[in-house]
């Protein structure tokens, strides 16, 4: 009798053991490290970045186990007789393991922990980053009104700029002009009145290409600096054909080279000037136009095979300063030498000439 009762002491126990579930490890890890904590505590604590979790659990008998994580799903899933759970990329928050036998399905284990909040799932996260996306546009805004308004400034300043060369230079022409014709008019012999009218025809076909020349190089779609010194060399043979003059202009640069309209402006009002200079004063019979790229800067030369001149002359000595004075705002250097002939060498640097 006593065998039996312990056979059937034994036999209950075994029952009641096989009903205790037991939770037998717990893992947490991030990409650099995998750590186990004690089971003791009453709720374990993990870094945000810790939200990779391993549970282990056990009991005596070969059973099929159901879990859930709460927190994250509340429905049990069964698991068949895996003795373990793996969850990975857990949000901050706080959870509960729970783990049964499905023969004994009112014993549960259990294991609490809490993952911290992530900064980005903080209250404040999303308010600043819609603050911080304003901010943004706003800079991005104003900058952009900026450049705008330098933008429109800068044109407009190119535009006061020709509007003064074209009063300055056709104003100055067309007085002439007139000045010559009431002069005309005094006159009574044909071959007295003969040169004036040449002299008003020749103003008035510079005056016309110097119009042309404008135009062209403040229209916006011709900042290519190949096309810009193309159209000079057609400027430049024309103004010197009445002269018989021969042109040789050697042109080393770039297709993909662009230049400002400001840029353009000056550097056409610079071969208008110098040609001038040779129609009127040097008795030439030959003019060279050399035009190349030279590492970063953009080498101009102007040259003549003609007399030259005395740099104390007024006329020749006004227009020469007026060269000079482009050359200096846009950065570049102004060289003359006028022995046997005259040549002007101009560099002006590329990174500044860019629109």
């Amino acid at each position: 009798m006593k065998l039996i009762f312990q056979i059937l002491f034994l036999f209950q126990a075994q029952i009641i053991f096989a009903q205790s579930v037991k939770i037998t490890g717990f893992h947490a890890k991030d990409v650099l490290m995998d750590s186990v904590y004690v089971l003791d505590k009453q709720q374990i604590m993990l870094d945000f970045k810790k939200n990779h979790v391993a549970i282990f659990y056990h009991d005596s008998t070969n059973s099929a186990f159901a879990i859930r994580l709460i927190g994250f799903e509340n429905k049990w899933q069964s698991v068949g007789k895996q003795d373990y759970a793996n969850y990975i990329n857990l949000l901050g928050g706080a959870y509960e393991f729970q783990v049964k036998n499905l023969r004994f399905p009112a014993k549960i284990a259990s294991v609490k922990f809490k993952i911290a909040d992530a900064f980005w799932q903080r209250s404040w996260f999303i308010p600043a980053i819609v603050g911080y996306i304003l901010l943004v546009a706003g800079i991005v805004f104003y900058l952009f009104q900026s450049y705008r308004f330098r933008q429109q400034l800068s044109f407009q300043q190119v535009r006061n700029n020709i509007a003064a060369d074209l009063h300055d230079d056709i104003g100055s022409t067309l007085s002439t002009i007139n000045l010559i014709t009431e002069i005309a008019k005094t006159k009574e012999k044909t071959s007295e009145i003969l040169p004036l009218l040449d002299k008003i025809s020749e103003d008035s076909k510079e005056m016309i290409q110097t119009m042309r020349g404008m135009v062209w190089t403040i229209n916006p779609s011709n900042d290519n600096a190949h096309d810009f010194f193309e159209k000079v060399r057609s400027f430049v043979q024309e103004m010197i054909a009445a002269k018989n003059i021969k042109l040789i202009f050697d042109l080393q640069i770039p297709d993909s080279q662009i230049l400002s309209v400001e840029v353009q402006r000056n550097v056409f009002l610079v071969f208008k000037e110098a040609i001038n200079n040779i129609n009127k004063y040097s008795e030439a019979s030959e003019v060279k136009v050399i035009v190349r790229k030279q590492e970063n800067w953009l080498m101009l030369q102007i040259s003549d095979n003609g007399s030259g001149f005395e740099m104390d002359e007024e006329n020749e000595g006004n227009g020469l300063k007026n060269m000079q004075n482009r050359a200096e705002q846009l950065g570049g250097t102004f060289e003359l030498k006028s022995d046997n002939g005259t040549r002007i060498r101009i560099a002006l640097p590329l990174t500044t000439l860019r629109p």
